[in-house]
């Protein structure tokens, strides 16, 4: 790949990943159980929002992230070892959340509508694994 194009692709990667991961959070911080009803997620009891907000705090610092890569893709400041470094971070929670999140799927303590969160994860951790570890090719 030109250096243009990954210049282009990690572009659309963290600006993409990066705006959706950030709202999310927002919106699981600010509104959890909206958020939830828009992931098709049943309601949880009042007293679980402080988690869901939690995890929303979490959603949104993951997606800070990205956009902080991507102020080092726009002006070439340390690329290299910027994005490596926040790629290969934020791929594993990504991993470790599809991990978790499958194991928990699998033994019933979460219910389908949440699958979405560890096939987002998981392609996405491993999307950027490979990104890592192709790095100069």
């Amino acid at each position: 790949m030109s250096p243009e194009r990954k210049k282009a692709f990690l572009f659309y990667l963290c600006l993409g990943v990066g705006s959706t991961d950030t709202l999310v959070g927002l919106l699981l911080m600010a509104f959890p159980a909206f958020t939830l009803s828009l992931m098709w997620v049943p309601a949880v009891s009042p007293d679980a929002l402080v988690f869901i907000r939690f995890i929303g705090a979490f959603v949104f610092s993951v997606g800070c992230l990205y956009l902080g890569a991507l102020l080092s893709v726009l002006f070439a400041i340390g690329r290299d070892r910027s994005i490596r470094s926040i790629l290969l971070a934020t791929a594993w929670v990504r991993v470790v959340v599809c991990l978790f999140t499958t194991l928990a799927l699998l033994t019933g303590q979460l219910e389908l509508p949440w699958v979405s969160v560890p096939l987002f994860d998981g392609v996405l951790g491993s999307l950027q694994i490979w990104l890592v570890l192709h790095w100069d090719r």
